[in-house]
């Protein structure tokens, strides 16, 4: 499993010493901008690092109560990945690092920062706006090692194509995905339409990549390295990635959900278990 992460060390971060005083008590101001509040505190449990996995109670909601999700509304164990911050100005990710095991704490960001940028939303909920506080509401309770990730993982999340449908159904409804699936069950979800003309079987392309799992574990990226150039239907890759492809334009970004029937099956595909979804965010650099 040690596959699925990127080790990357973790800044030290310093904190400001403004508050700002709302419903849900003061918040202090890190020196990366991000809001926040300690409900309790326990500065002897470990703290994670970039790339570790987290069990957590994790809920959202709008400044004025309305809850967006909440993780224990689920019988499985709510996991995370820290990542590194995925937008500047205080992210969730700066607020996790801040955190030891034992922690709760609460933490304010923009709804576009947070639900577009970190939790990966293809489109603000209803009736929220870019700029409106999101209140994340968060307990660590673990710092996975990789035993305990493969254990669980391997009991809950794979045992067949029905567990493979309901938890893919819980995702698409926790990030707000509106866009109906191909009619083989992809779901591609626009970005940036670009601008050339739809790429076809024979065109070389350009492109980057991030492949994650529907739990934010980081597969592979081409993202730091060197962008991935192929000719379009040379018959090495899985049919989700190939059907995704043919969509697409220079210039064109997306973020593609494709089901293990589309994917690595039943058989899965060295550290991809079995009836694993794939989440695919992709740009198109060049075609010719």
């Amino acid at each position: 499993m040690k596959a699925f992460f990127i080790t990357i060390i973790v800044a030290v971060y310093l904190f400001g010493i403004s508050s700002c005083n709302d419903g849900y008590g003061d918040f202090q101001v890190a020196e990366s901008g991000l809001q926040y509040r300690f409900v309790e505190q326990n500065e002897s449990g470990q703290m994670p690092q970039i790339g570790e996995v987290l069990e957590l109670n994790y809920s959202y909601e709008t400044e004025n109560g309305k809850v967006i999700f909440d993780s224990q509304g689920s019988e499985r164990k709510f996991m995370k990945t820290l990542e590194k911050p995925a937008h500047v100005g205080g992210s969730i990710e700066d607020g996790l690092a801040m955190m030891h095991e034992g922690d709760s704490a609460l933490f304010k960001i923009s709804a576009e920062n947070f639900l577009l940028f970190s939790e990966k939303y293809g489109h603000l909920p209803e009736g929220v706006k870019s700029l409106d506080p999101i209140i994340i509401k968060v307990r660590l309770l673990n710092i996975m090692d990789d035993a305990e990730i493969d254990r669980y993982m391997s009991s809950r999340y794979h045992k067949s194509s029905n567990q493979e449908s309901e938890i893919l159904e819980n995702y698409l409804k926790n990030i707000n995905v509106t866009e109906q699936p191909t009619p083989s069950g992809l779901y591609y979800i626009e970005k940036e339409h670009g601008n050339g003309k739809t790429i076809v079987a024979g065109d070389i392309v350009t492109l980057n990549y991030t492949l994650t799992l529907v739990d934010g574990s980081l597969v592979e990226t081409t993202l730091g390295g060197e962008p991935m150039v192929y000719k379009v239907g040379d018959g090495n890759f899985i049919k989700g990635w190939n059907e995704a492809i043919l969509m697409m334009r220079k210039g064109a970004s997306a973020t593609v959900i494709i089901p293990s029937e589309l994917g690595y099956g039943a058989e899965g595909n060295g550290n991809i278990l079995p009836y694993s979804t794939l989440i695919f965010d992709i740009e198109i650099l060049n075609v010719q």
